[in-house]
């Protein structure tokens, strides 16, 4: 436990220092905002003029996919909070950088993952937050406390499996120097996460479900709080983004041993 408040503590210095740049640049830090907060309201009204013409889409209501699109928001804006350094990473590694970052007792991931967190997208994460506890109420979307536990349960897996992928870039960029293409191919494939992997068929759901989980990072945990999921299921989804988490783990040390250090 002590270990966690010392990392805590650098993160939240890290953090202070990261967020100064913002600070001096608060044009373009609040037309960034702005623009978010645009797009996110554009692509909510065309997600109500889609479902307005229908009384469902893949058996949900309106109100439900909308609650979709929600959370996959919230879900995103704390992953890119969190996890925005391995943006920052490719240069780290190309010049030679990282090899510092492995002379400080921090976890070797600690920098690669955590080292950029963007309280750009942390300002935009309290209007979703407060959008979303207002929808629920009003539409009484909500399957109760036991739903609301299952949720966050599920949100947790979440957080692991927004750990696993990015820890799993970071060490793709390790063996190849190369990491842009994957987090955009990422960023594709969690989109398809605005509204329910139900509304897919195919070959297509089965990649959303299966292979990379889509499924279990966005759709579930507001499948949670509706009420559709159970407490086995919800277990099982952790115990899934815990196993990733730890496979990705296994893997950035697979990689850091096979790292030439320097660019190479």
């Amino acid at each position: 436990m002590g270990e966690i408040f010392h990392l805590f503590r650098v993160w939240r210095r890290v953090a202070k220092m990261v967020v100064l740049p913002d600070l001096l640049q608060t044009a373009s830090g609040l037309l960034f905002i702005v623009g978010k907060l645009a797009r996110f309201a554009l692509f909510f009204f065309f997600i109500f003029a889609v479902v307005q013409k229908t009384n469902s889409l893949a058996g949900y209501s309106p109100a439900q996919i909308i609650l979709f699109f929600l959370i996959f928001n919230l879900i995103d804006s704390v992953l890119q909070f969190f996890f925005r350094g391995v943006y920052y990473f490719r240069p780290l590694v190309l010049l030679g950088n990282f090899d510092l970052d492995l002379l400080k007792p921090l976890p070797s991931f600690f920098r690669p993952l955590f080292g950029h967190p963007d309280f750009l997208d942390l300002v935009t994460l309290f209007p979703f937050t407060g959008v979303i506890i207002w929808f629920v109420c009003k539409n009484n979307l909500w399957g109760g406390w036991s739903a609301l536990a299952i949720f966050f349960l599920l949100f947790l897996g979440s957080l692991l499996l927004g750990f696993a992928f990015h820890l799993f870039t970071c060490s793709i960029c390790l063996l190849t120097t190369n990491i842009d293409h994957l987090i955009w191919v990422y960023r594709d494939l969690v989109g398809m996460g605005k509204f329910p992997v139900d509304i897919y068929r195919g070959a297509v759901r089965f990649l959303l479900t299966f292979v990379f989980p889509v499924a279990l990072l966005v759709t579930l945990p507001a499948k949670g709080l509706l009420g559709l999921v159970s407490w086995p299921v919800a277990w099982g989804g952790l115990a899934v983004g815990a196993l990733l988490a730890f496979l990705s783990w296994r893997f950035w040390h697979f990689a850091l041993h096979r790292y030439e250090s320097g660019g190479g």
